[in-house]
């Protein structure tokens, strides 16, 4: 009897604990992303391309760029570099970029860095051409296009909203069964 009441009275904080705990586990989403742009000769991207990228959530809306994986140009993208400025941030909710952008390298030694031509956060932006990439390396080259980022995958809860409705719903079980056992108790001692 004395174990299942010490039980019961640290079965609350533990789970108020592991709450806590999942709460500050990093966020970690994938996006697939895809440049486009009008021709090169107009003063489009030099080259376009597409892929996915991985980012874990710094703050807020901001995200650094873990990892990215895709083409340009054709060649293939082999890894993230900081060239031109870059900080490789992320920003889904407002500009994707900021405007340092990000940087990466591709099989053919193509530097490229694209970016944004407004900050996070800013509001008088007109749909177009708002990116801009700068190419070095083998490769080289200036030009306005359109940056395109959306989650890869649907969201998942996180664990500690998961934790905090199983903890619900033992205590309204728990809630349940002692109406039930006080219901039977005084129908009991009634009769």
């Amino acid at each position: 009897m004395k174990l299942a009441r010490l039980t019961r009275l640290f079965a609350l904080p533990l789970a108020l604990a592991l709450t806590t705990l999942a709460a500050h586990a990093d966020t970690v989403e994938t996006f697939d992303w895809s440049l486009s742009a009008p021709s090169a000769s107009l003063g489009g991207f030099p080259e376009l391309g597409s892929g996915t990228l991985i980012a874990t959530q710094s703050s807020g809306d901001e995200w650094t760029i873990d990892s990215i994986a895709g083409t340009l140009g054709g060649s293939t993208i082999t890894g993230l570099i900081n060239f031109f400025g870059s900080d490789n941030l992320l920003f889904p909710a407002s500009t994707f970029l900021d405007t340092n952008g990000v940087a990466f390298e591709t099989a053919n030694d193509t530097e490229a860095n694209v970016f944004s031509a407004f900050a996070p956060g800013s509001t008088d932006i007109t749909p177009g051409n708002n990116y801009d990439e700068f190419l070095g390396g083998t490769g080289s080259g200036f030009g306005v296009g359109t940056f395109s980022l959306t989650p890869a995958t649907a969201p998942t809860p996180e664990p500690s909203t998961l934790i905090l409705l199983g903890t619900g719903l033992i205590g309204a079980a728990g809630a349940a069964r002692r109406r039930v056992r006080t219901f039977v108790v005084h129908t009991s001692q009634n009769n």
